[in-house]
């Protein structure tokens, strides 16, 4: 009996974890025909006195997929690779085109207006947050 209850305060610990990060405004960038890679963009809402990263991602829509953003080099923006996007205590975090944002490699099919995604986020606080039936933009 005591692991059981141990077992559901570990469930309620979780949910009350997860609740510390809200997700708004999440789309999918359609492509072209014959396009392999898109992203993810969405809004980002730490609800807690702590800093929390975004660390992973996974989707239905692409087997890899990376933690990205933009930076400006030699008079030219360039699109780099990063392990996580920190989202700080009680503040927003915007992933958006020319910013912070989830990219999508060798996409399994092109994505158009009727696409929609699930998407797994993964944060360095040990919680994830899914979310379900994302809509495609076009941009």
């Amino acid at each position: 009996m005591l692991n059981k209850k141990i077992f559901i305060l570990s469930l309620l610990s979780l949910n009350l974890s997860a609740t510390e990060m809200e997700i708004n405004n999440a789309y999918i960038k359609q492509t072209p025909p014959n396009s392999k890679n898109t992203a993810i963009f969405l809004t980002l809402t730490n609800k807690s006195e702590k800093e929390i990263a975004l660390i992973d991602a996974k989707s239905d829509l692409s087997e890899k997929i990376e933690l990205h953003t933009h930076i400006h080099k030699d008079k030219k923006m360039s699109m780099i690779q990063i392990p996580k996007i920190t989202i700080s205590p009680n503040s927003t975090t915007e992933l958006k085109p020319g910013s912070f944002h989830i990219m999508l490699f060798d996409l399994k099919n092109p994505v158009n207006a009727e696409t929609k995604a699930n998407l797994t986020l993964y944060f360095d606080n040990n919680t994830s947050l899914k979310i379900e039936q994302i809509p495609s933009k076009k941009l």
